[in-house]
């Protein structure tokens, strides 16, 4: 039994989806399939239940997880114990995710590795490609849909959206009436999204531009206008009123590391990603 087995397997246990286990390691679903058919081939038992929907774990597919889990992160411990040489781990990150989800990561991240030092890059999702073809950031993490070359993604979950509107809003058809106020990069998936929403409505609109998410948020809050930002930002902001629609569909918050390089050493800062990005 190889780790990689178990790390296949447990993706795959995670995402109840061969084709998206295969997609976020970055391999093909007929490697994913072969690896797991040998591993039940080893244990002589049957983990998976495939079916129209995904896959289902067996009973004795959740007693592998248990163990599973235990062994690669026992796995992991010992990589970075051994790997005195790593000292720095380079992020990139697009401007949102930097704002609101990584500095809750890198506390945590810290508390695991107290003798790696951490960096953080912000920028442009061209230039985060370019950097991370030629090694010059580690991993990148980024809500946008541009699929990075010479990569693989490693982790992507679904980011849900919400249209934040100042107090005095009490139902969404306030909202053409306002400013939408978005970040000043052309780029950023949340500004298409309202801007194309607003489109669609054919409602002419202004546009105030910030570049923090606080400002943004701010703004909001101070009858500026409306905004469209994750629900994730917005835990606690008791400052704006928040609206669900249904026809804004979900972004997604990918990691991307070199094709090159080996999963198991972003295996922590993944999970740690994925316990602050999972609500209900």
């Amino acid at each position: 039994m190889e780790s990689l087995e178990l790390r296949i397997f447990r993706e795959v246990a995670r995402t109840k989806n061969i084709s998206r286990a295969a997609e976020n390691m970055g391999y093909v679903q007929s490697n994913i399939t072969a690896h797991i058919k040998k591993l039940e081939t080893e244990l002589n038992t049957t983990l998976l239940i495939r079916h129209n929907k995904g896959v289902t774990l067996t009973e004795d597919g959740e007693k592998l997880l248990q163990y599973a889990e235990q062994i690669i992160s026992l796995l992991d411990k010992t990589l970075y114990t051994f790997h005195r040489d790593i000292r720095q781990l380079k992020i990139g990150a697009t401007q949102t995710i930097a704002g609101y989800l990584l500095p809750q990561c890198l506390i945590e991240y810290q508390k695991k590795f107290p003798n790696i030092n951490l960096s953080i890059t912000t920028s442009n999702q061209q230039e985060m490609d370019k950097q991370l073809g030629q090694k010059l950031l580690d991993c990148v993490i980024t809500n946008d849909p541009h699929v990075f070359t010479n990569a693989q993604c490693i982790f992507k979950i679904r980011e849900y959206l919400s249209i934040i509107t100042p107090k005095f809003c009490e139902s969404i058809s306030q909202i053409w009436q306002l400013p939408i106020v978005v970040n000043n990069l052309k780029t950023c998936p949340y500004r298409k999204i309202l801007t194309d929403l607003f489109l669609r409505e054919s409602v002419s609109f202004k546009i105030i531009e910030l570049d923090t998410v606080e400002s943004i948020i701010n703004t909001v809050a101070v009858g500026g206008g409306i905004s469209l930002l994750p629900k994730n930002i917005l835990r606690n902001k008791f400052t704006v009123n928040e609206f669900d629609i249904p026809e804004v569909e979900p972004t997604s918050i990918n990691v991307w590391i070199h094709k090159d390089s080996v999963p198991s050493d972003f295996i922590t800062f993944k999970e740690i990603i994925e316990s602050l990005t999972c609500y209900q």
